[in-house]
């Protein structure tokens, strides 16, 4: 799904006003996730801690620190030492996981 798409969508759902316009829901997508961006951003990550934002029904995301590792180039096979990084990471929430296997074959 693209943002435009989102919007799209958010645009009809119902319950919403119906002079709540596109520009409306563009600017109101991009402070939620622009928040949640810069929540991940300014946090840190301890030992203990790992910053999370979770939505419930739809799941949980966890900043995560990755360490430094070796690792090879894959044109030259030569090995090359990855810095440590931060990274993201989703589990989806149970009622998520539900919703999609719901329509499985049995």
């Amino acid at each position: 799904m693209t943002k435009a798409e989102m919007i799209e969508r958010v645009c009809k759902t119902k319950g919403l006003p119906p002079t709540l316009t596109k520009k409306a829901v563009s600017q109101i997508v991009d402070s939620v996730f622009g928040e949640v961006g810069d929540y991940f951003v300014r946090s840190r990550v301890s030992r203990n801690s790992h910053p999370r934002f979770t939505y419930p029904g739809f799941g949980t995301f966890v900043k995560r620190k990755r360490e430094e590792r070796r690792g090879r180039n894959p044109q030259t096979g030569q090995p090359i030492v990855i810095p440590e990084s931060y990274t993201v990471t989703f589990a989806p929430s149970r009622d998520l996981k539900s919703d999609l296997n719901r329509h499985r074959k049995s």
